[in-house]
């Protein structure tokens, strides 16, 4: 069959781009022929920006639709308007791996069965340009024989959200053009069924139960021993920066950040997709505060301590209490040098991950290309 994917793929994020990654790799190990397919970013649902700001998203997403063409895109770098940064160049190198044009998407063409995920991809009530409350990820409007989805996410986005901003309705009717639904976490499933969705089931990310880590990603070497700050740039307080880097200090160990920048880290550096697990896997220790953070730091063996904030508490502690790894969740500073003191038994998670694995293929075998509703 060609079956599609809608995710996140285009996002300059490492987790975005091993989890298509995971999830393509997976389908293709069923037979199955795979290509990504785009949505187009929609307003955000009304209420949540102001005029001045919806204007803005708007300019953003009219220079979106420019950019991804090769005379739209020469045009705004010669003006100034784009200019790619170095984490920009070297996450757009890797999308090849996924068989995705930078220059181009692809919307509309037609697959036997489309899969929506893994990411948030339900997350509909987030600002910003590049996603909005987009109906095609909600599984609307998509041209193809079935859509199912795969691992998907609500995000931050509760049941209240939705209730807040009046689009529950509109949710709902979405879903019904689901023929199978599957998300990864526990909040999103409450929000489904408490919309009235049934039969959902529950599978891990694709980064943990595809193998990702066993392919022939590029090597990387480092001078002198190091660890790993993972997260969005300059999101850690100055305390939990002195923490780490103490830890650190009393290991010997130099301190690395590989997505966003960090000021108290000793080097700062923009790796492709291709090269972050060879990062993890050579690091003595990471921390990180962000979910596939969490993710590349098991699938690596690499010990690590994940720290908890308002904006990812829920979907954090939904997953480290999947993996039986709570105990590596810090609510705040003081927890991150007894965290990374204990040991960590990988040969449980691992146990975890194979019984997963296994679910999420039946689920793929039995939901590809099987339509139930009439479109």
């Amino acid at each position: 069959m060609c079956v599609g994917i809608m995710s996140m793929q285009r996002i300059v994020n490492h987790g975005s781009f091993m989890q298509a990654y995971g999830l393509k790799t997976m389908i293709e190990s069923l037979g199955h022929d795979v290509k990504f397919v785009d949505y187009r970013p929609a307003p955000c649902v009304p209420g949540l920006r102001s005029r001045s700001e919806q204007i803005k998203d708007l300019l953003g997403r009219v220079k979106a639709n420019v950019r991804f063409t090769k005379t739209g895109r020469s045009v705004l770098v010669a003006m100034g308007i784009y200019n790619p940064t170095p984490m920009d160049i070297e996450y757009e190198r890797c999308l090849e791996l996924l068989g995705v044009n930078p220059c181009k998407r692809n919307i509309g063409d037609y697959v036997d069965t489309l899969v929506i995920g893994s990411d948030e991809v339900f997350n509909c009530t987030q600002a910003g340009p590049n996603v909005g409350f987009c109906r095609q990820l909600l599984g609307e409007g998509n041209n193809c024989g079935s859509v199912i989805s795969y691992a998907g996410s609500f995000g931050h986005t509760t049941l209240s959200d939705l209730a807040k901003f009046g689009v529950s309705a509109d949710v709902r009717e979405c879903f019904d053009c689901f023929d199978a639904i599957s998300v990864r976490d526990e909040n999103s499933r409450v929000t489904l069924e408490a919309l009235g969705i049934s039969d959902i089931q529950i599978h891990l990310d694709p980064v943990l139960v595809s193998g990702v880590e066993e392919m022939g990603w590029r090597s990387v070497s480092a001078s002198s021993p190091y660890a790993l700050v993972y997260g969005y740039g300059n999101r850690f307080t100055k305390v939990e920066g002195e923490a780490i880097r103490e830890v650190a200090r009393k290991r010997g160990v130099e301190l690395f950040a590989v997505y966003g920048h960090q000021d108290f880290c000793d080097r700062n550096i923009d790796c492709g997709p291709d090269e972050i697990l060879s990062y993890f896997k050579e690091a003595d220790f990471v921390v990180t505060d962000t979910f596939h953070g969490a993710i590349f730091s098991v699938i690596t063996h690499t010990p690590f301590a994940v720290i908890k904030r308002g904006q990812n508490s829920n979907k954090l502690t939904d997953l480290l209490d999947r993996l039986s790894l709570n105990d590596r969740l810090a609510a705040a500073h003081e927890d991150i040098s007894c965290i990374l003191g204990c040991d960590l038994d990988f040969d449980k998670t691992d146990a975890i991950r194979a019984a997963a694995r296994e679910s999420s293929l039946s689920y793929l075998r039995d939901n590809i290309s099987v339509c139930r509703k009439v479109r």
